[in-house]
């Protein structure tokens, strides 16, 4: 796999030349304010690392669980790791090998589109196309999670219906709903949602963001 190094000035990426590469999800993600009592933190799908990188660069976690079972990109994942001198993050090669009932944060960036919804060329369906169902992945990440733990992810607005109904259903309570525009002229293609478990449902929509004038600070 060919890789290119990305330089944000903060961080130094490498990610594939080539295929699936990450977009605004990610800075979006962790662009957030953490009670400082958070220590114990997993980047569910975590691709190339880049979710895992700017938690460990932005807040004093004691450890973040990088989950991703694709070899190649544990590679990435490993060499992202070395020139950001990330040594809180902790490469796990499946949901089922995390700790039982320690994560207090989880960030997902998730592939969210669905075959029989969306149309994409087979080159790409491993990295854009789910291949997980959406209540299996809960099921294994919720025994994972902590009593008021905060699980944040992104997701299209079009199953934010079957999201929160499987959030239910897994006791988690919606917190906070922030739609991701591109513009001002554009319909909203992503949504952040917050959710806490063992939490009652209260939902806050949050001001939108527009990516053209959004700028992610560290």
């Amino acid at each position: 796999m060919e890789l290119e190094l990305c330089d944000f000035k903060f961080i130094q990426l490498y990610q594939p030349k080539f295929g699936y590469r990450f977009s605004f999800e990610p800075f979006i993600l962790t662009d957030i304010d953490l009670p400082k009592h958070i220590k114990f933190a997993a980047d569910f799908g975590s691709g190339c690392g880049i979710i895992a990188i700017l938690l460990s660069k932005k807040f004093h976690l004691e450890k973040i669980f990088a989950v991703e079972t694709n070899v190649d990109y544990i590679k990435i994942i490993q060499k992202n790791m070395c020139i950001n001198n990330a040594k809180n993050i902790e490469i796990i090669d499946g949901i089922e090998k995390l700790p039982e009932n320690t994560l207090e944060l989880v960030l997902s960036n998730p592939p969210y589109y669905t075959k029989s919804s969306f149309r994409i060329s087979k080159k790409f369906e491993m990295q854009k196309f789910e291949t997980l169902p959406l209540s299996q992945m809960l099921e294994k990440i919720t025994p994972k999670i902590k009593k008021n733990g905060l699980f944040r992810l992104s997701f299209h607005p079009t199953r934010l219906f079957e999201l929160f109904t499987e959030l239910s259903n897994k006791k988690f309570g919606i917190k906070t709903i922030q739609p991701i525009y591109g513009t001002k002229k554009t319909i909203s293609k992503v949504c952040i949602i917050e959710a806490k478990k063992f939490a009652k449902t209260y939902i806050t929509v949050n001001s939108p963001i527009f990516l053209e004038d959004y700028k992610f600070s560290l």
